[in-house]
C-alpha cells in the first residue's frame, strides 16, 4: 500500500498565477471542508472568503495578512480567514478542540483542492483584530489562520518530511 498521491504531492506555494476561481469552485473546496468530523458534530469551523475579481472583499482580507504575508499572496485567486466558534452551542461549554476540528476542516479542503488542481498555503501570519473589525467576526468566535487559494505552474516545492519514528510513538514517547 502506498499513500495517495494527493497527499504524498501537497506543498505549499509562495506563487500563484493569475487563474482566478470561480464561485462554484471555491464552494466545492468548502463542502468538502465541511464533510470534516467534529466532536459532537459542532461543525466549529468559519470560512471568511473573498475571491480576487471582487476586490473590495478581498483587500478586507488582505489587510488581515501580517506584512511578510501580503506580497506573496496578492496573486492568489482567493484568501481566507479560518474562524472557530469558541463554545459549544449545545451548553456553551469552552470547545476545547475547536481548532483541531478545524485542521480536520482544513484537512479536507485540502485534498479537495489538489484533486482540482489548485494550492494552498496556510498562514498562521494574520492580525486578529484587523479580522474581527474589517470581517465582521462576531463575539465568542475567534480568527484562526489565513489561506491562500490558487493555481501555482512552477516546479513542485514539496519539502522533506520527517520520518514516521520521528512522529510516531507506540506506547509512550
Amino acid at each position: 500500500m502506498e499513500i495517495l498521491n494527493l497527499i504524498k504531492e501537497r506543498f505549499s506555494p509562495y506563487e500563484f498565477t493569475d487563474k482566478e476561481l470561480t464561485q462554484e469552485q471555491i464552494e466545492l473546496l468548502f463542502e468538502a471542508a465541511g464533510k470534516a468530523a467534529s466532536a459532537f458534530n459542532e461543525q466549529p469551523w468559519r470560512f471568511v472568503y473573498a475571491l480576487r475579481q471582487d476586490q473590495e472583499e478581498f483587500k478586507n482580507i488582505y489587510d488581515c495578512l501580517v506584512e511578510g504575508n501580503k506580497g506573496w499572496t496578492a496573486k492568489a485567486a482567493a484568501l481566507v480567514i479560518t474562524v472557530v466558534r469558541k463554545n459549544f452551542t449545545k451548553n456553551e461549554n469552552e470547545n476545547r478542540v475547536a481548532k483541531h476540528d478545524l485542521g480536520l476542516a482544513v484537512g479536507n479542503l485540502s485534498v479537495q483542492a489538489s484533486s482540482m488542481g489548485i494550492h494552498l498555503h496556510q498562514m498562521a501570519g494574520i492580525i486578529p483584530q484587523n479580522a474581527i473589525d474589517k470581517l465582521n467576526i462576531p463575539k465568542g468566535y475567534e480568527p484562526v489562520t489565513a489561506i491562500a487559494i490558487g493555481y501555482y505552474e512552477g516546479k513542485t516545492g514539496i519539502k522533506e518530511r520527517k520520518p514516521v519514528n520521528e512522529i510516531a510513538f507506540k506506547g509512550k514517547m
